[in-house]
């Protein structure tokens, strides 16, 4: 009988030694909750008179002087790491972002979809577990450059006349750390949403985002399933001819089709050279391909985005009707076609951007090759589009083929983000104005899974800014990266607190 009861009793201990790790971590959970069901009732308070479960501390306001300085050098070592595409190499960049949030406890992960390819997501929990989340995405590539066309070496990152210059200092390193100091502006301040905050940065977005955005869609689908919104690139806070400034908001964005174009030509030798070689076949291809116009084509949200300009600037008038305009004045439609970026607007655009031929001066290839670069209007049959190109380029000899193609995606104009943007306008004396993206991003991957998606990140630029993002002596003034993060405050704020 001793030993049943002595073989019994080790066995119960045996079992609560087993269990223990559960039971602590049933308690961890349960009294918190049963302290919150009783807090305020002085019957369960402790001795001292005070409530099981405090109130959070009152939030602080920002220290906007030292976050706008750190954020200056958080950017300059990020556009040190060279992540041009191809052939990207983000994943330094990802883990300098990880690091970042990880130093103020914000969880945070890096992925490595391809060797050397980086994606790197925090979050910033909030406190409505039934309010969608916010996702503010960005890109760690770049586009290529010529360091010999810049003032200052294009992956310097270096701090120069107030400003933090470098490759992706607008397009889209800034945005990116715009982004990332906002959330570390609310967790130290202690300001808790009512949703929760994703930070997503991506790699391989000026290539099509394959290894990107549309690996991180296909693989980590958990990452942005309770998430009903976006911020991306795509809009900034401008000003009209009149000085009037404004937010430009793209709600949709053309969308790629680039094509490989190969020519044949018969084998022969240079010192007697025949008439047609694949060179002069593509050449002459291309000569009437430069001379097609395609048609002319007003969608809504350019409708309108011409529409509110008129209204900010006073005129022209022309800009009340602008497809009435279009067609029936010719000096109108000529002068207003002339700006490259007002023609991009209405119609799709055609780039020859790659010449291959032969590797040497001495010797005629037996194929010539092109790659255009087109941007097509949302909703275009790109298949048909395509077949236009080859009756316009008019050689048997050639052959054309798909690089990148994928469908438009759109997102409505009304919604709670929005109206947080037009609050954050108002705010400043502007007002929102609706838009298109006259090239392509990320965003048309997550509008295509459900999300509402914007291109706009409160960066505020001038013409010459604008036009530095894919040109030489990219840069971003500090005093406008500091303003730029106060913002994105304040709109994570409007938006997480209705």
């Amino acid at each position: 009988m001793r030993l049943f009861i002595l073989a019994s009793m080790r066995r119960f201990f045996g079992n609560v030694l087993r269990l223990a790790p559960g039971i602590v971590a049933y308690l961890v959970l349960v009294i918190p909750l049963c302290a919150a069901q009783v807090e305020g009732d002085p019957r369960h308070a402790p001795r001292g008179g005070e409530p099981i479960v405090q109130q959070a501390p009152t939030p602080k306001p920002p220290d906007y002087g030292k976050l706008t300085q750190e954020a200056a050098a958080l950017l300059s070592k990020f556009i040190q790491i060279d992540t041009t595409d191809p052939p990207g190499n983000e994943l330094p960049a990802a883990k300098l972002l990880r690091e970042k949030f990880l130093e103020d406890g914000i969880p945070a992960t890096v992925w490595e979809p391809q060797p050397g390819r980086g994606i790197v997501a925090a979050r910033l929990h909030g406190g409505g577990h039934h309010t969608k989340a916010v996702v503010l995405l960005s890109h760690l590539d770049v586009v290529g450059t010529n360091p010999h066309d810049w003032r200052v070496p294009p992956f310097s990152g270096q701090i120069k006349d107030g400003a933090v210059w470098g490759r992706g200092a607008l397009d889209a390193k800034g945005p990116g750390v715009v982004e990332l100091m906002a959330m570390l502006a609310l967790k130290r301040s202690g300001v808790l949403l009512n949703r929760d905050i994703i930070f997503l940065a991506t790699g391989d977005a000026v290539q099509g985002g394959k290894n990107g955005a549309g690996w991180v869609i296909t693989h980590e689908t958990n990452l942005f399933s309770d998430a009903g919104y976006l911020l991306n690139c795509g809009g900034a806070i401008m000003q009209a001819a009149n000085g009037r400034r404004f937010y430009s908001v793209s709600i949709t964005e053309k969308t790629p089709l680039w094509l490989k174009v190969t020519v044949q030509g018969p084998p022969a030798n240079v010192a007697a050279p025949p008439e047609d070689t694949a060179v002069t076949r593509l050449i002459r291809a291309l000569d009437r391909l430069l001379a097609y116009e395609p048609a002319i084509r007003i969608i809504d949200p350019v409708r309108d985005y011409f529409k509110a300009i008129g209204q900010l600037e006073g005129g022209p008038a022309e800009y009340t009707d602008l497809a009435k305009a279009l067609h029936d004045d010719p000096e109108f439609a000529r002068k207003f076609l002339a700006n490259s970026r007002n023609n991009a607007f209405v119609r799709d655009t055609l780039t020859p951007t790659k010449l291959v031929g032969s590797d040497a001066i001495n010797s005629i290839p037996t194929a010539a090759q092109a790659e255009l670069n087109m941007q097509l209007l949302p909703a275009e049959n790109s298949q048909e589009i395509e077949r236009t190109i080859i009756k316009v380029l008019d050689d048997k000899n050639v052959k054309v083929e798909t690089l990148l193609n994928f469908p438009s995606a759109s997102s409505t104009r009304n919604s709670q983000l929005m109206n947080a943007i037009a609050r954050l306008a108002q705010s400043e004396d502007a007002r929102v104005v609706p838009t298109m993206a006259v090239d392509f991003s990320d965003s048309h991957y997550f509008r295509q899974k459900g999300l509402i998606s914007y291109g706009f990140i409160p960066i505020e630029m001038n013409q010459a800014e604008q036009q530095s993002t894919i040109g030489a002596n990219e840069r971003i003034p500090v005093k406008d990266l500091g303003a730029a993060i106060h913002r994105m405050v304040q709109l994570l704020s409007y938006v997480g607190t209705h």
